[in-house]
């Protein structure tokens, strides 16, 4: 007896449990800037100087006499968070449609949120590099050290990556008695140096093939920070359209917001803002009405037949610290 055809009786029809969408899934501007969250539209960080906290002041008091005197100087970082937010609609006929068994497989309210909360996320991420790129760390110059497309170098010796982190290090240590703890990279510069030979020749010292390479673990180990951070973010400069296929996509952190020469930035910041902890960067956030850094409202327009979403959130993004940073730049290529 001939086997039947299986193929009439299949149904086609969309996955109920699928569907597609391109975004960002790798946003790190919260671990190079934390955020303090706040309770007011304008604040005050204050900032201890440096200079009083590490003279030698401390003296041999005579009897009946006054113990030397040392003054704390304090300054402040001024924050003005700003509000920034997006707003989405939802069609009633998506909605319907939604709805319908085997149809369309989206989850309108919860897509919206998912896609309201990547804009701003996305626009912090510019807002960081940009902050990144127009400071000047360790007075090394804005836009960072050159580093000359040296990181990575297909010739182990004129590899200058384990070179340069020692000098970040010491300027670091030297100027702030902090030793940094984390190293950001560019997408571009992350993936040179995953298969630099320098650097997997101190990781397998007894040979290597093509198919080795460097994880972020052992990068760090490399490096001598406690975690490496890789940003791969990317944002599309085309405006939007009826069609919207159009698609120009750049680089968030690549060097002026679209290179791919490779960036490096090793910098002391602590996990959770604190008292007395000094960071090369804060972030401050006011909280909203409903206790939380961000806020969404939603409301009814009949005449387009449709629910409309927004989100928000007031932020402010500061280099607090600048000699707890060091930035080179063109790292893989010149």
């Amino acid at each position: 007896m001939p086997l039947r055809s299986v193929e009439p009786i299949i149904t086609r029809q969309a996955l109920t449990r699928v569907s597609l969408a391109y975004r960002n899934v790798n946003f790190v501007a919260d671990k190079l800037f934390p955020i303090i969250e706040g309770a007011n539209k304008e604040t005050k960080v204050l900032k201890y100087n440096k200079a009083p906290w590490f003279r030698d002041e401390a003296g041999v008091r005579s009897e009946g006499g006054v113990a030397p005197r040392a003054d704390m100087t304090v300054t402040s970082v001024d924050f003005d968070p700003i509000n920034y937010s997006i707003s989405t609609a939802i069609t009633d006929e998506l909605r319907e449609q939604s709805k319908i068994m085997g149809n369309l497989p989206v989850q309108p309210e919860i897509d919206a949120q998912i896609f309201m909360a990547n804009k701003l996320d996305l626009k912090k991420e510019v807002r960081a590099s940009s902050i990144l790129h127009s400071t000047n760390w360790s007075s090394v110059g804005v836009g960072g050290e050159d580093a000359a497309g040296a990181w990575g170098h297909a010739t182990a010796a004129n590899d200058t990556f384990l070179a340069d982190m020692r000098t970040g290090h010491d300027t670091i240590i030297n100027n702030t008695g902090y030793k940094p703890n984390k190293l950001f990279l560019s997408y571009h510069a992350a993936s040179k140096l995953r298969i630099a030979p320098a650097l997997l020749a101190y990781i397998y010292p007894q040979g290597f093939t093509p198919s080795m390479f460097v994880s972020a673990a052992q990068l760090a180990v490399l490096a001598d920070v406690e975690e490496v951070i890789i940003g791969s973010a990317i944002k599309n400069t085309d405006e939007e359209t009826v069609a919207d296929s159009s698609s120009t996509m750049v680089q968030v952190w690549g060097t002026s917001g679209s290179e791919t020469k490779g960036v490096g930035f090793l910098f002391y910041a602590p996990s959770t803002p604190r008292t007395l902890e000094p960071s090369a960067g804060y972030q401050y956030r006011k909280t909203q009405s409903n206790g939380l850094g961000r806020k969404g409202t939603e409301w009814r327009e009949p005449e387009r037949h449709q629910d409309a979403y927004d989100m928000q959130e007031d932020t402010d993004i500061a280099a607090t610290g600048t000699d707890l940073g060091y930035m080179w730049k063109d790292t893989a290529t010149t």
